[in-house]
């Protein structure tokens, strides 16, 4: 057959001829043919859908994550803030002079580094006042920064320290007699009579022999509480007659009592113990905290770090990147003021500024310069890279 016809076929009974029907295909009937468009369109979509991932997925994926880096009230973010997953510790060392006669004849010290005592050390930024009941972290009005009063508590790591501090001994220059001698080096009238005031009072010499501990969280010298008040039940100072005073047994004063007194002038607690459990946030602080210099048993005592553990410190003000996410960490204001008032006023030195240590913003690169804020040194510190080194088995940027 020729033309339109349709296609003939014959039975297999018969002869007679039969007309094939034509195919209809999948979409001949109106619900397959429904399905098929809808198929169609969603593909369309799917596709449109995969070239706008394709070229702005990533930009949108990166944006969504850096919404989650700012330091917002109950976020992830902010919780590693307070509570980072990292311990950090306080390494120290000292020298120990070992010909202090020689120095003070004016020869050259001979030193012997000892260490390291390592102390773990916890800030808590977030500590809260017994009295007022109020934390010590505040998100400001302005929309933009936070304020916080950091508290450290620092824990004797005996795991890793070379020994024990409190019977590591060391011969160091007397820090309380050199300080005393610099504050009256300009002095008029009257010079002569406090360089004797500060000679003899305390121990007086130019070097003193003091157990590790004692020298960072306190030993005996009387000299650093010459201007504090002597408590009353204490009595005249030692050396010093009492007139007023009542008469007292002789027995008080026997040959074992004075040895046992004379034994126990060296004995000094140590300040940082080894970790133990406290509640950081809502502590009674007030108990723990220490000032640099005071009378405890009717003896001053003095130390470098006696009144930095448990201490509360200077509110520092910083961005927490919700309004600007570049600027999370940088220090706006330190003791609520924008100047450091400790360099020449008016000075760059002096201006406030630098990143938090604690805390940066997202996509810095090792190669970038980078700006510090230093608390503990009252400045600011630019730093830049050098180079990739390995530092206690770990990574480093140096």
């Amino acid at each position: 057959m020729t033309g339109s016809a349709k296609p003939e076929q014959a039975t297999f009974l018969g002869g007679q001829v039969k007309y094939e029907e034509g195919e209809a295909g999948c979409c001949h009937s109106r619900p397959t043919r429904y399905c098929c468009m809808a198929t169609a369109v969603l593909g369309c979509l799917v596709m449109v859908l995969g070239m706008v991932v394709l070229v702005a997925g990533q930009g949108l994926l990166e944006g969504a994550i850096l919404k989650t880096m700012a330091l917002s009230p109950g976020s992830d973010r902010l919780s590693s803030w307070l509570n980072p997953p990292v311990q950090a510790h306080l390494t120290t060392y000292s020298f120990h002079v070992t010909n202090p006669e020689a120095v003070m004849q004016g020869k050259k010290p001979i030193v012997k580094e000892v260490g390291p005592f390592t102390y773990k050390a916890v800030t808590v930024k977030d500590s809260v006042d017994k009295d007022t009941g109020k934390e010590n972290l505040d998100f400001n009005e302005d929309g933009e920064t936070l304020t916080y009063r950091p508290r450290k508590f620092y824990f004797f790591d005996r795991s890793q320290s070379v020994g024990d501090p409190d019977t590591t001994f060391i011969t160091v220059p007397n820090i309380p007699l050199l300080t005393g001698f610099t504050k009256i080096r300009d002095m008029g009238w009257g010079k002569g009579t406090a360089a004797d005031v500060v000679k003899n009072t305390g121990l007086g010499t130019p070097f003193i022999n003091v157990s590790f501990t004692g020298l960072l969280w306190g030993y005996n010298d009387e000299l650093p509480c010459l201007s504090h008040t002597r408590p009353d039940e204490c009595g005249a100072p030692e050396g010093e007659i009492d007139i007023f005073a009542e008469d007292s047994d002789d027995d008080e004063w026997g040959d074992d009592e004075w040895k046992r007194k004379k034994r126990s002038a060296g004995r000094y607690k140590r300040e940082a113990e080894e970790e133990t459990e406290i509640d950081y946030k809502n502590a009674d602080f007030e108990s723990m905290q220490k000032p640099k210099a005071e009378y405890v048993d009717c003896k001053c005592e003095w130390g470098l770090f006696r009144d930095r553990n448990v201490t509360l410190r200077k509110p520092v003000k910083i961005h927490h990147g919700m309004a600007d996410l570049s600027k999370k960490g940088w220090v706006e204001e330190f003791n609520s003021s924008p100047n450091m008032n400790w360099w020449q006023p008016g000075s760059t030195c002096d201006k406030l500024g630098g990143q938090d240590g604690a805390t940066l913003p997202p996509g810095v690169m090792k190669t970038d310069a980078m700006d510090m804020f230093i608390s503990l040194m009252c400045r600011r510190i630019n730093l830049e890279y050098e180079k990739d080194v390995e530092h206690l088995g770990l990574n480093s940027y140096r």
